[in-house]
């Protein structure tokens, strides 16, 4: 029977039969797989703090018939701040849906783990920051799975953004005013395209965009590293980001549906 140790991030958790939990792990150098936590129904178990969704722990398992078992786990890191607010912990289920998404079963997991405990230490420790962190997560998150924009100058004339723009979403492409304003002084554009795909212009202000830019270019340690002081340049930023990321990967998520919901019913 083999034993080895790993620490993982806790992405998901289910009952399995009336005593049993079966967790979804994902670990730097494991990537994303399952462990069975016997009794972990119990609220009482030992583990049961260290075993929560979205809890950062070192874990001590074992191999049994191909299959692994938690033997004992202690947490590293419980983000408490999640814990305590609705909101934050739906856009945490957000989140690990995403590395869900972008990871592999028994491969490294690269960057898209530490970009999520960053996420979600931020996302714990700060107040009034979710937009801008879950913006550039998305962004980010986008930019790992190979659909990094180009985003230092204008697709259409070549020249350095400078001021107001707009994300060619499809394209992964920014495009300034006037150029925008010379494609459909020529020919408006059609809400589909000759390729069959939808045309998604995404305004942003010259800040919103120099943001997008620092994002998709930063070093991993630094992507939260940037601040918008006003709130247009921070809405289109995040509006921008969910829409590059969600049509990149042709799919929605229900938990980032429920966070939206949450938000609407709060506000």
């Amino acid at each position: 029977m083999q034993h080895y140790t790993a620490d993982a991030l806790v992405l998901r958790v289910q009952e399995h039969g009336a005593n049993d939990k079966l967790l979804t792990l994902i670990s730097a150098d494991g990537g994303r797989f399952v462990a069975m936590l016997k009794g972990g129904h119990s609220t009482k178990h030992r583990e049961a703090a260290a075993t929560e969704p979205y809890t950062w722990s070192n874990f001590e398992f074992y191999e049994k018939n191909g299959f692994k078992w938690v033997k004992s786990a202690s947490a590293l890191e419980t983000f408490p701040g999640l814990r305590y607010d609705v909101e934050k912990l739906f856009l945490a289920a957000y989140f690990a849906d995403i590395v869900y998404e972008l990871s592999d079963e028994r491969a490294p997991a690269g960057e898209i783990l530490p970009l999520c405990l960053n996420a979600l230490y931020l996302l714990s420790a700060k107040t009034g920051e979710d937009t801008r962190i879950k913006a550039a997560f998305e962004l980010r998150a986008a930019v790992i799975a190979g659909f990094c924009p180009t985003v230092g100058a204008c697709a259409d004339c070549g020249r350095p953004i400078s001021g107001d723009c707009y994300l060619d979403v499809m394209n992964g492409a920014l495009v300034c005013e006037p150029c925008l304003s010379a494609r459909t002084a020529l020919s408006p554009l059609p809400e589909i395209g000759e390729s069959g795909t939808r045309h998604i212009l995404c305004p942003l202000t010259g800040s919103a965009a120099a943001a997008l830019f620092y994002v998709a270019q930063a070093e991993a340690k630094r992507v939260f590293s940037f601040r918008l002081t006003d709130a247009q340049s921070l809405d289109l930023f995040a509006r921008a980001g969910e829409a590059y990321l969600l049509h990149h990967l042709e799919r929605g998520f229900p938990s980032l549906e429920n966070y939206r919901r949450l938000c609407s019913f709060r506000r």
